[in-house]
């Protein structure tokens, strides 16, 4: 809390974000899972979140990190507000949950590194995100790949197929 007296007498305008700052380092041994979707979430999406949701009521101190990632050279331009209306109509998300969009040409890399930053302890993935992952790495790699075992390396976290 002294980081936050300090950020309140430095910054006194900002004392919402100064707050969410605050309260964020207590957070540091929160379970994160990343939830990848599209948008609109169509059922194999609204059925990944809940899954998401579920595998989230067995742990404790979770936050569910949903993400969408705009497409740019497919024109996608969702923001923050329209994903997380969308997802709240589908599906009564917790309190602890947040949406997120980023940009990105290459939705797997997005993918790899928003994991990364946001240092997700599980990564869950539909069905069709899993078919999707395993072609991608076999066309570039040239052969069958064991994707669990290469998104395990890759993540550092525990994917889970829903």
């Amino acid at each position: 809390m002294e980081l936050y007296s300090h950020l309140q007498q430095s910054y006194p305008l900002s004392g919402y974000w100064v707050h969410i700052l605050a309260n964020r380092s207590n957070t540091v041994n929160r379970t994160t899972l990343l939830v990848p979707i599209r948008y609109p979430p169509q059922e194999a999406s609204v059925q990944t979140i809940a899954h998401a949701i579920d595998l989230a009521d067995e742990l404790d101190d979770t936050h569910l990190y949903i993400l969408h990632v705009n497409v740019l050279h497919k024109g996608e331009d969702i923001d923050r507000t329209q994903l997380r209306r969308t997802v709240e109509e589908k599906v009564d998300t917790p309190p602890d949950a947040s949406c997120h969009v980023r940009d990105a040409y290459l939705l797997e890399k997005a993918i790899l590194k928003e994991a990364a930053e946001q240092d997700a302890d599980y990564v869950v993935i539909g069905q069709s995100m899993r078919a999707r992952w395993h072609q991608l790495l076999a066309d570039h790699l040239g052969v069958g790949v064991n994707l669990e075992a290469f998104l395990d390396h890759q993540l550092n976290a525990e994917l889970v197929v829903s």
